[in-house]
């Protein structure tokens, strides 16, 4: 049901009954088809997680889903409209991990070093097959949609950039243009992240991850030893090595440094 039918509807009823009941049949058909996607979503991820991050297709998905293609292009008009969101999906959920991460720490340079190797580091913790179709994804996509995709990113853009900011105001680092910075520190992330999922193709050795960490502050202005860098990566609440998180799912627990005290979650 479009906007426009969505008004005619309301305009036709006169009791507030009325209003609170249409109201109510709106917003369920709404959550409805959020659900309904959201499934496609997660079967596109674990077919890409299947495929090794291979080429898929919607077929596939339909099938993973239980759903026909009829139904899939109910919710998507295309394969790329698809892929876009599992993308999307997927940088959020890259976003709360990214957040998780640094939760317990104050020190707003410590925040944004911390951020930055949690970003890298998430090929490591996965290593699954759904990392190098993201990445596969990021690169097809972006010759089609550009925006679309920088606007599906935007979860881990805005955190980053709060980070910058916060940083800057602290006197840490010294930034002209925070938006410029953010730009340069996720192409940074990107490049690092494909070399690690689908391979070096520069013909050189990269830099490790405190390496490009240490390049990035230091350019900035910060004021740091060595052994800092390491000392905040080792402190960082990442998820546990290996474990695969489709886009979608439920941000699970971290694992924590070794001297606080585990509490057992709830699964």
């Amino acid at each position: 049901m479009g906007k426009a039918a969505d008004h005619e509807l309301a305009d036709e009823v006169d009791a507030d009954w009325q209003r609170r009941v249409v109201g109510r049949s709106l917003r369920t058909a709404a959550e409805r088809s959020v659900d309904r996607g959201m499934n496609l979503i997660r079967a596109a991820a674990a077919v890409l997680e299947r495929s090794n991050g291979e080429d898929i297709t919607v077929q596939e998905v339909a099938d993973e889903a239980g759903q026909s293609l009829r139904t899939l292009y109910q919710y998507f008009e295309s394969k790329d409209d698809l892929l876009l969101a599992v993308f999307e999906e997927a940088m959020r959920t890259y976003a709360q991990l990214i957040e998780r991460s640094i939760s317990h720490l104050d020190d707003p340079l410590e925040r944004l070093a911390g951020a930055m190797v949690a970003a890298v580091r998430m090929p490591e913790v996965s290593g699954s097959g759904i990392d190098r179709g993201l990445a596969r994804l990021r690169l097809k996509l972006s010759e089609v949609e550009p925006e679309l995709v920088g606007r599906a990113q935007w979860a881990v853009t805005s955190l980053l950039r709060g980070l910058v900011e916060s940083a800057a105001a602290a006197g840490a680092i010294r930034v002209d243009d925070p938006e410029a910075v953010t730009f340069v520190l996720l192409a940074l992330n990107a490049a690092f992240i494909t070399t690690e999922t689908l391979g070096n193709d520069v013909g050189i050795r990269r830099p490790d991850v405190v390496g490009i960490t240490s390049f990035c502050l230091r350019g900035l202005g910060a004021d740091v030893a060595d052994d800092w860098f390491e000392t905040v990566g080792a402190r960082l609440l990442l998820p546990a090595r290996r474990s695969v998180r489709a886009p979608g799912a439920d941000v699970a627990g971290a694992r924590r440094p070794p001297h606080r005290r585990r509490t057992p979650k709830k699964a």
